[in-house]
């Protein structure tokens, strides 16, 4: 018996944890991002360090680094899933050339 009870601790435990990708981010100043106004100082400001950096190439808006902001959570099982992602590109001058949000 003793086994058994052991052995349910093991599966509600496998089953109660959790894993994540990324960093959780503040999603206040979302709405706030627009296009010229905020530079990368207040970019990291509002949501701390990008999980991400790249350079953009070809962009016809003038972009030339991205910056990804991800969170992904899930349960084991998948009873709760839940994922936000914010880009921001900037321009040569450090300026918000672009960006999106995407919550699931």
């Amino acid at each position: 018996m003793k086994v058994w009870n052991a052995l349910r601790i093991v599966a509600v435990l496998a089953l109660a944890s959790c894993a994540s990708v990324g960093n959780k981010f503040d999603t206040t100043h979302v709405n706030d991002i627009k296009k010229g106004v905020q530079d990368k100082g207040q970019i990291r400001a509002w949501f701390g360090e990008p999980y991400r950096v790249q350079p953009v190439t070809g962009s016809p808006a003038g972009c030339v680094e991205r910056w990804t902001y991800t969170h992904a959570f899930s349960s084991y099982g998948g009873a709760k899933t839940k994922t936000e992602t914010l880009v921001v590109d900037f321009n040569p001058s450090g300026k918000v050339c672009d960006e999106a949000y995407v919550e699931q």
